[in-house]
């Protein structure tokens, strides 16, 4: 957000584990990101895969490979349904009247899954692209067919007989 406030045409992609975070705090945080920003935020969608990182998290050991992509498109329809919970026309910012919104164009998701359950809508508007560009790096066939379903931009690396570290 400091580099959102000082510059005006540079993207900011971050970085959070669908693995780790709570769906409704993401989408918060990233929708803020994207309203400071005035529309160039995005988030690189990650689902952590170091089995120390689970200790961190409070987690009870490791999440297993696939079932890592599971949760994560659970959680991606829970963030993608908060992140629509807004119509585009939800702001009226009638300040004469006192009315910020139209009540009919806000709606809960009410969500219900294996992973999450989540009431919504979001606790603030739609953001001015609508969603902040979602960005992935999976290379197994599973990460690559969860990148063909959410994201909007795909990066890989592939590493011979190297070794990657993750903070998550």
């Amino acid at each position: 957000t400091a580099v959102a406030a000082v510059t005006s045409r540079i993207g900011l992609i971050g970085t959070c584990s669908t693995t780790y975070t709570e769906p409704f705090n993401l989408a918060r945080q990233f929708a803020s990101l994207d309203h400071i920003s005035n529309g160039r935020a995005g988030w690189n969608i990650v689902t952590s895969w170091l089995a120390t990182a689970a200790d961190n998290f409070g987690a009870r050991g490791q999440v297993g490979h696939d079932d890592r992509y599971v949760q994560g498109d659970e959680f991606m329809s829970v963030v993608k349904g908060l992140w629509d919970s807004w119509a585009e026309d939800a702001v009226l910012d009638d300040r004469a009247s006192g009315r910020y919104a139209r009540p009919d164009r806000i709606r809960p998701i009410n969500f219900v899954g294996e992973y999450y359950q989540v009431a919504g809508p979001l606790n603030l508007p739609r953001t001015p692209q609508g969603r902040p560009v979602l960005v992935q790096a999976g290379s197994s066939e599973v990460g690559r067919g969860f990148a063909a379903r959410h994201a909007e931009a795909v990066f890989t690396a592939h590493m011979e007989k190297a070794t990657a570290q993750a903070f998550y």
